[in-house]
C-alpha cells in the first residue's frame, strides 16, 4: 500500500488523478502527455484495475509494460499511435484495451 501511495504522490506531481477507494481504484494522465520515464513508476501499482493515458509520448515497450500490472482491467489509451499488431499484443495480455479518439 505504501508504494501505491508513492506512485499517486508522483502522478499527482505530473498533474493526473486517481480514484481509490473500497470499490473503485483507477489513474489517469489522460490529459498529460507523459514521457516513459512519467509513467514507469505505474508498472509498481497493485490493485488497479484501471488506468487511462494519453499515450503521445509513449513507446509500444512502456505501454506493454503497463498492460502487464497484475490483475489490471482496463487500459484507456488516447492520442495513440499504435499498429494493429501492436494492438493485438495489447489485448493479449490480459486487459481489455480501449482506445479514445480524438474529437475533430
Amino acid at each position: 500500500m505504501k508504494d501505491n501511495e508513492a506512485i499517486l504522490t508522483h502522478v499527482e506531481a505530473l498533474g493526473g488523478g486517481h480514484v481509490w477507494d473500497a470499490d473503485v481504484f483507477a489513474v489517469t494522465l489522460f490529459d498529460i502527455p507523459a514521457s516513459d520515464s512519467d509513467v514507469a513508476v505505474l508498472v509498481g501499482l497493485r490493485g488497479v484495475q484501471q488506468i487511462a493515458l494519453n499515450a503521445s509520448n509513449l513507446s509500444f515497450p512502456m505501454i506493454e509494460s503497463i498492460a502487464r500490472i497484475p490483475d489490471l482491467q482496463s487500459l484507456v489509451l488516447c492520442q495513440q499511435n499504435l499498429s494493429a499488431e501492436q494492438l493485438d499484443a495489447l489485448r493479449l495480455l490480459g486487459p481489455e484495451i480501449e482506445l479514445v479518439m480524438d474529437e475533430v
